[in-house]
């Protein structure tokens, strides 16, 4: 059963958990769904919103919840777990920028969602600007499913070469924004 069939079977019930674990795939299915009246689109728009805010709530938590493990995996990756008073500081200073790259570009943003978690992060402006960056998002996904509909096969047949192309633009601009500060992230080698 395809993710489509599934949408159409369950109807409007499955959206919002649906858009919790993949809510830019998810959107686009919608809005193709909606634009031949199978769902209502204001009322999709809300629960694809409500889905991708969450998904990204959960992902604050891992990091924020699951911190020291994760550091220590990291450890023993070989990434060093300090992080400099000052590297803190340019972080949670430039933390909106990189919470709006990572929303937009898609294949990094687990990344920078569960680093704010391990970084704790104020929560009310994390939500905050989460919101602002997703529902732009949430709208341009469902229009591109509403109106390009019969395009998604274009779509599906490029979704690993934009995924690559996101991924990249998205490192791209996080490393300027850091580098901007004097400061990487990461410091590879110390224990």
């Amino acid at each position: 059963m395809t993710l489509a069939n599934f949408l159409m079977t369950y109807g409007g019930v499955v959206i919002l958990p649906l858009a919790i674990i993949e809510g830019p795939i998810v959107s686009v299915i919608t809005g193709v769904l909606a634009a031949r009246g199978f769902f209502v689109w204001y009322w999709a728009f809300c629960l694809l919103a409500c889905g991708d805010l969450i998904g990204d709530l959960i992902y604050y938590w891992i990091g924020r919840g699951g911190g020291q493990w994760l550091a220590h995996l990291g450890r023993r990756l070989g990434f060093s777990a300090e992080v400099s008073p000052e590297l803190r500081r340019d972080l949670k200073q430039n933390a909106g920028k990189m919470w709006l790259i990572g929303k937009w570009t898609h294949s990094i943003g687990f990344v920078v969602l569960i680093g704010s978690g391990m970084l704790r992060l104020p929560l009310p402006r994390f939500v905050l600007i989460n919101l602002l960056a997703t529902l732009p998002k949430t709208a341009v996904l469902l229009g591109l499913g509403y109106f390009l509909g019969g395009s998604v096969p274009f779509f599906e047949d490029h979704a690993i070469l934009t995924t690559i192309v996101l991924c990249l633009a998205g490192m791209t601009a996080m490393l300027a924004i850091l580098r901007r500060t004097g400061r990487l992230w990461l410091r590879r080698g110390a224990p």
